[in-house]
């Protein structure tokens, strides 16, 4: 069985008012945390990679595709169609900027989608619905969940065939406070 051609998205949109400043651009072990997602992504064998929203010199240095923000502050669902409209692929692997112990493992995992779903949501204690594959085919769905105002990506997928997928919890512990990193 042929692998399906995948894209990354990194969402780097958020305002960090929690952690004080850019979340991406956070270091653990000397590197910023957009960079470490970026390389686990690679190495998981994805090749092209967006980073949507944040600065478009992140996207330069680390060598991915910067992807405005369709919708300025309009939350991750916004992101996610963003990512979408800006991806050929038939699968988007999806990751929030604040997931830096994310590994290779984990991103083939969850962007190995069985064809009978249109997504594939990472839960560790609960689901992780940024961290997860979505079927480009369910764009349609999507927009227009959105454009009739569902800003919730868990709500937008009614409707919609999803898969959840038990990831280990250290490979998406979250990090909102610089505290986290402790």
């Amino acid at each position: 069985m042929q692998e399906e051609l995948v894209t990354g998205a990194i969402f780097a949109g958020g305002e960090s008012s929690r952690f004080g400043s850019p979340k991406v651009n956070a270091l653990l072990d000397n590197e910023e945390f957009g960079f470490r997602i970026a390389r686990s992504m690679r190495q998981a064998g994805i090749d092209q990679i967006l980073l949507v929203g944040g600065s478009e010199v992140n996207a330069v240095r680390w060598n991915l595709t910067f992807v405005a923000d369709e919708v300025v502050r309009a939350g991750p669902f916004a992101a996610l169609l963003s990512a979408m409209h800006n991806s050929d692929s038939p699968i988007l692997l999806t990751m929030p900027c604040d997931v830096p112990w994310i590994d290779i493992e984990s991103c083939k995992d969850l962007s190995a989608i069985d064809a009978k779903f249109d997504v594939q949501v990472a839960i560790t204690d609960s689901p992780q619905w940024l961290s997860s594959a979505w079927r480009r085919s369910a764009v349609q769905h999507l927009e227009q969940q959105f454009e009739s105002g569902e800003r919730a990506i868990h709500r937008a997928v009614i409707g919609l065939k999803v898969n959840y997928l038990q990831l280990p919890p250290d490979a998406l512990r979250n990090v909102n406070t610089p505290n986290d990193l402790v």
